[in-house]
Order: structure tokens, then C-alpha cells, then sequence
């Protein structure tokens, strides 16, 4: 009696589906506008005053950055602005003994251009008067100097006459001149309620002043308070609707209030009077990403990058677009454009290995990651995307070692909590899993991919009840949920249950009708409930998705014979053979069919590849007897099952066509004990009460 393989199971489950994050997982915030003139000038008094209190370099550039401003950003405003102070170096000799002093403590390129500026004063006075400067004493008291100072480089405050503070001054402009430096000095110190207070003083005074109108919005917006921002600019523009750096900061506040495609309007407004202003240009490509419009976005910080080459904020972005668009390999350029002018940006580390991970170079992606990390070791989404990538490289407890990183910062953090579980799952430490998943759900308990883990980690430690309702609980949250449906499926098979596996696997394919697994499994529960036709029509399906799958191709044969179909059996098994010739159960169930249409040297030939593969093959040998008997070569039949039986002892099948042989040989008494270890095996096989009738018969005991 021949024997077939029992069916085989594919049970894809989802133990490991988690990825990277989006491609643009950091917020892409607007940039600080570009400090005015008025603005500069009040940080560069600070700094006077803070090298007359004694601080140091270090101190010096703190306090810069808490200006929002660096020392770089200062050099370049003092080289444009020193061209107008030579033009009349005899009112600025204060100033230039101020710049010797910051050049003396200040180290790089902002104390060499004070020290260069202070020196070219000197000269200019020198050559003005014939005196040298350290001899002359200031004109004016320092106070004149500096009202002078302020009234020189604010733009729109220049008076025709110098010395506002002098009796020829009205004193309505001079009070209203007094607020509008007060407020700048307010806003420069970090004081912006104090700021905006002396702002309106200034405007009460002078209501027509467009810069105080401008400084109260900047004021504004540093506290969050983008719609009175707006507002603000809006008068400074009445005033003077040519005022670009209001239409741009009002593009700023409209975009941190989300209303993107006003912000661009206001920006676009901004470049039609100033073109190359790179922080439009900049901005604009931000309010256009918030869109989505990610080509036009890539356009616009493409002129921000004409204009100032070195800006690596743009770069980034422009990265993040491109990643967005699914332009990973140009992505990572930009971002190793950003990295070759800011090496220490840990975002663009950070999005360069998402980028990586995309493409699969999770090794690369590790890397970049890491790099993110020694600048930035507690950013929590690094350490949790280096997890899934070591993940994907099956280096399950870094993984694990990696989310706990991210949790050690972010306890909160549901998706490293799901990862963290899925890593546990994948090195077999399912109950570890299933309370990781829990943590998961304690703190989002809607989070259905959670679920659906939990259920796969319950289904492999074999308590498939309670992952068929983790499951359900998964579709409760989301009813289209395809992979949980079918997960479900394959527990209600474990079960035994299979019109409701087959109910389970058709709601899947409702949602993924290109599910090929489900078209899989579907066919392999019709098959348990002897449905055989439609079993073939369900791997159809999956072959129709999936031309290569050599487990639907063998499974059809099997079908196939089942509905003594052969020809077309071996056919699918054929199919198999093409793509995986070292399948040997297909070798072997190939000679079974081949067998029952009579063919016996052609299925002898089969069942002897199928052992050439696998020599331990118990049912090859099963088969191969079966061929032999039918031969009529019942010595190397015995011979045959007994190597199947001395690989598996119970195998019914074996004795069976073992005692079939003997009675061929005449050895009754043999044939008879074989065929009762059969029968002790399986009491119901009917083949071997039928050898064993013959052989009673031929001792003439029936």
C-alpha cells in the first residue's frame, strides 16, 4: 500500500513586522528670522557690556547663542556695517576702543574682524585729524555715543541731523526713538513682555513707526504668540508695504500656526522685493513640505542653496523631502552635503540612517545611527530605529538591548515596548514576549499591531484560545486588520476548527484579495475537510499571486491525486521539481501517483531520488516497497520497508506492504505476524486485514 505525505502548513505569522518610521520623523522647524540692524546693534552692545564685567571667551559665545545668534553671524554684520562707520570715523572712536577690547577676549573670526575694524578707525581718525586716536576723548558722553549709535544703524531711523539727543531734537522723536531702543535692548536681553511694553510706549508716540510695529511682532512670536504677531506685521506693512523682513517674518508666524499656504504668499511677497533673501527661499520650501508638495519644496531650498551654498538646515530638509518622495539614494546625499557642513547635526544622522534602513543597508544605517547617538545619547527614536535595524539583521538581543535604551528614556514609548516583544518572539521567549506587548498596551491600549503580536506569541506557545481573542481584540480596533485575520485563521486550524479557519482567511481576503498566504492556507484547511476541487481552485489563487511557491504546487498534486487525477498530479509535481529540485517529498509522492497509473519503474526511479536527498526518508522507503512488490521484486520489497521501519517503527504503512510481499513469497506464517503489527498500529487499515485474509487463506485457516 503507497502512502502520501501529509499535507504541508505554511503558517506566516507576523512576530517581526514593525519598520523603520516615516521618513520625516523630526519636526522641521522654522529657523530664527535674521536678527535686523537695530537688532545686531543691541547684541553688540551686550557684548561690550559683558567684556567690561570680566567674561570670558566661553561665556561670551553663551551668551551669544542665548541671543540667538553666534559669533560667525555677528562678524559678517560688523564687516557690512564698518563700511558706513568709516565714512565717518570721527563719531565712532568710542566705538572702536569698544571693538578693541571685544577683540582682545574674543577668539576667531568675530575678534579678528573687531581688531581689524578698531585698527582701521584708528587709521581713519589718523588720517582725518593728524592726531593719534588713544589721545582724543570721546565728543560726547557715552550715553550720546550710544543713542547715536542705535540711531545710525536702524534701518529707517536716520535722522538728517546727527545727535538725536542734542536740544534740536523734538521731544516727541526723541522719546519715541528712546521706547523703540529700549524695546530693542528689552528684546535683545531675552525680555519680550518687556519688550512689546516698550514698543507701545514707542507707538503711542509715534503711531506711523513701522519698525516698532515690526519689533513688537518678532517680540511677539519669540512668546508664542503668532496671531498678535501677525497683526503686528500687518500695520508694519500699511506703513511700508515694501518691507521684506516683515512679509518674511509673517510668513514665519503663519507657518508655526499652520496655515502653510499663507505663509507662502507672505514669503513669496518677501522675495519680490528681496530675491535673494536665502531664509524666504528656506522657509517657504518648509511651508511647502508641511503641504506634502515635496517637488516644490525641493525647488525652493534649491534657491536657498544658490544663495548660500553652506546652509545646511536646507540641505537636511531637502533630504527629508527626497526621502519622502522615495528618493532614498539622493536623500542621503543631501544629508552628507548637511554633515559635510555641520559634521555634529545629529538629525541628519538620525533621518540618513532611516534612509539606509529604507534600502535595505541596515549595517550602514547602525552606523549612522550611532553617530547620531554620540552627539545626541538620549534621543529616543535613534536608539529605537537602531533596534529595529539590528532586527532586520537578526541580531535579536542587540535589538532588545536597543529598545531598552529608548525606554530607559521614553518609558512611554509604546512602539519600542511592540518591537522589544517582537525580538523576544523571534529567540523563542514568548511568555517574555507577551508581557513586553502588554507594557505596549498598557499605555495605548487601541494599538491593534500589539495585539496581533500578543495573539502570534500565544499561538506559539500552543494556548491558541487565548490568542484568538487577542486577535479578535486586534479587529475590534481595526476591522480591516488583513494579517490579523489571517493570524486568526491559523489558530483556529491548530484547533481543528476549519470552516471557521476558512471563514477567517476569506475576511482576510476581502481586505488583500492579493494575499497569496491566505490563499495558501485556505486550500490546505478545504483540504482537511476533503474538499479537494476547491482546494485546487484556492491554491490557483495563491499561484496565480505567487508563480513560485513550491509548497502550493505540491500541495495541488497531492489534490489532484486524491481525485485520481495523475497525469495532472505529477504535472504540479513537476512544477515543484522546477523550482526546488531538492524537494523530496514531491520526488516521493510523484512515485506514488506514478505508481497507480502502472508506471512502477518510473515510480521506483522517483522514490530513489527522493532517498538520494534524504536517505532517512521514511515513506520513500515505504513507497519505493510498494513499487517492488508490484514489480514483482518482493525479496528487495521486504527489504525496502524494513529500512523504513528501522527509521520508524510504527508505521503501518511499511508493515502493511511488508506482509503483502511475503504472501507473494509464500511465507504465510511471516505475512501474518507482519500484518498484525500493522493492525495493532492502525486496528481500522483495512489493506492489512486484506493481506492478512490471504495468507490465512493460503494456510487454509478460513
Amino acid at each position: 500500500m503507497l502512502s502520501l505525505l501529509k499535507k504541508l502548513w505554511n503558517w506566516l505569522k507576523s512576530l517581526f513586522i514593525a519598520s523603520p518610521k516615516a521618513i520625516n520623523p523630526k519636526e522641521v522647524k522654522n529657523t530664527p528670522p535674521e536678527p535686523s540692524d537695530g537688532e545686531y546693534e543691541g547684541i553688540l552692545m551686550g557684548l561690550f557690556e559683558q567684556v567690561a564685567a570680566g567674561t570670558t571667551t566661553d561665556g561670551l559665545r553663551e551668551w551669544l547663542y542665548s541671543r540667538h545668534c553666534n559669533d560667525k553671524k555677528l562678524a559678517r554684520w560688523l564687516e557690512v556695517k564698518s563700511e558706513e562707520w568709516l565714512l565717518y570715523p570721527e563719531d565712532y572712536q568710542t566705538l572702536g576702543r569698544d571693538l578693541a577690547a571685544l577683540g582682545k577676549v574674543m577668539t576667531g573670526n568675530l575678534g579678528e574682524v573687531s581688531q581689524r575694524i578698531s585698527l582701521q578707525l584708528r587709521d581713519a581718525v589718523r588720517d582725518v585729524s593728524g592726531v593719534e586716536e588713544e589721545n582724543l576723548g570721546p565728543k560726547e558722553t557715552d550715553l550720546t555715543e550710544v543713542q547715536k549709535f542705535y540711531q545710525l544703524l536702524n534701518q529707517g531711523k536716520t535722522s538728517t541731523t546727527q545727535g538725536l539727543s542734542t536740544a534740536n531734537n523734538t521731544p516727541i522723536v526723541q522719546d519715541a526713538e528712546f521706547w523703540f531702543e529700549q524695546g530693542t535692548q528689552k528684546y535683545m536681553n531675552g525680555d519680550f513682555i518687556g519688550a512689546i511694553a516698550s514698543y507701545d510706549q514707542a507707538l503711542e508716540i509715534k503711531p506711523d513707526d513701522h519698525q516698532a510695529w515690526y519689533g513688537r511682532g518678532v517680540a511677539l512670536g519669540n512668546l508664542g504668540r503668532f496671531a498678535e504677531a501677525i497683526a503686528s506685521y500687518d500695520k508694519a506693512l500699511e506703513i511700508q508695504p515694501d518691507f521684506h523682513q516683515a512679509w518674511y517674518n509673517r510668513g514665519v508666524a503663519l507657518g508655526n500656526l499652520g496655515r502653510f499656504e499663507q505663509a507662502i504668499a507672505s514669503y513669496d511677497r518677501a522675495l519680490e522685493i528681496k530675491p535673494d533673501k536665502h531664509e524666504a527661499w528656506y522657509n517657504r520650501g518648509n511651508a511647502l513640505g508641511n503641504l506634502g508638495r515635496f517637488e516644490q519644496a525641493i525647488a525652493s531650498w534649491d534657491r536657498a542653496l544658490e544663495i548660500k551654498p553652506d546652509f545646511h538646515l536646507a540641505w537636511y530638509n531637502r533630504g527629508v523631502a527626497l526621502g519622502n518622495l522615495g528618493r532614498l539614494e539622493e536623500a542621503i546625499a543631501s544629508y552628507d552635503r548637511a554633515l559635510e557642513i555641520k559634521p555634529d547635526y545629529p538629525d541628519a544622522w538620525y533621518n540618513r540612517g532611516i534612509a539606509l534602513a529604507n534600502l535595505g543597508r541596515f549595517e550602514d544605517a547602525i552606523a549612522s545611527y550611532d553617530r547620531a547617538l554620540e552627539i545626541k545619547p538620549d534621543d529616543h527614536e535613534a536608539w529605537y530605529n537602531r533596534g529595529v535595524a539590528l532586527g532586520n539583521l537578526g541580531r535579536f538581543e542587540q535589538a532588545i538591548a536597543s529598545y531598552d535604551r529608548a525606554l530607559e528614556i521614553k518609558p512611554d514609548k509604546h512602539d519600542a515596548w511592540n518591537n522589544r516583544g517582537n525580538a523576544l518572539g523571534n529567540l523563542g521567549r514568548f511568555e517574555q514576549a507577551i508581557a513586553s506587548y502588554d507594557r505596549a498596551l498598557e499605555i495605548k491600549p487601541d494599538y491593534h499591531e500589539a495585539w496581533n503580536n500578543r495573539g502570534n506569541a500565544l499561538d506559539d506557545l500552543g494556548r491558541f484560545e487565548q490568542a484568538i481573542a487577542s486577535y479578535d481584540r486586534a479587529l475590534e480596533i481595526k476591522p480591516d486588520y488583513h494579517e490579523a485575520w489571517y493570524n486568526r485563521g491559523v489558530a483556529l486550524g491548530n484547533l481543528g476548527r476549519w470552516a471557521e479557519e476558512i471563514a477567517s482567511y476569506d475576511r482576510a481576503l476581502e481586505f488583500k484579495p492579493d494575499y497569496h498566504e491566505a490563499w495558501y492556507n485556505r486550500g490546505v484547511a478545504l483540504a482537511n475537510l476533503g474538499r479537494w476541487a476547491e482546494e485546487i481552485a484556492s491554491y490557483d489563487k495563491a499561484l496565480e499571486i505567487q508563480p513560485d511557491d513550491h509548497l502550493a504546487w505540491y500541495n495541488r498534486g497531492i489534490a489532484l491525486a486524491n481525485l485520481g487525477r495523475f497525469e495532472q498530479a505529477i504535472a504540479s509535481y513537476d512544477r515543484v521539481l522546477e523550482i526546488k529540485p531538492d524537494f523530496h517529498p514531491a520526488w516521493s509522492d510523484r512515485g506514488i501517483v506514478l505508481d497507480n497509473l502502472g508506471r512502477f519503474e518510473e515510480a521506483l526511479a522517483s522514490c530513489d531520488q527522493a532517498l538520494a536527498i534524504k536517505p532517512d526518508f521514511h515513506l520513500a522507503w515505504t513507497n519505493r516497497g510498494a513499487a517492488l512488490v508490484n514489480l514483482g521484486r518482493w525479496a528487495e520489497a521486504i527489504a525496502s520497508c524494513d529500512r523504513a521501519l528501522a527509521i520508524k517503527p510504527d508505521l503501518h504503512q511499511a508493515w502493511t506492504n511488508r506482509g503483502a510481499a511475503l504472501v507473494n513469497l509464500g511465507r504465510w506464517a511471516e505475512a501474518i505476524a507482519s500484518c498484525d503489527r500493522a493492525l495493532e498500529i492502525k486496528p481500522d487499515y483495512h489493506e492489512a486485514w486484506t493481506n492478512r485474509e490471504n495468507a490465512l487463506r493460503n494456510l487454509g485457516r478460513l
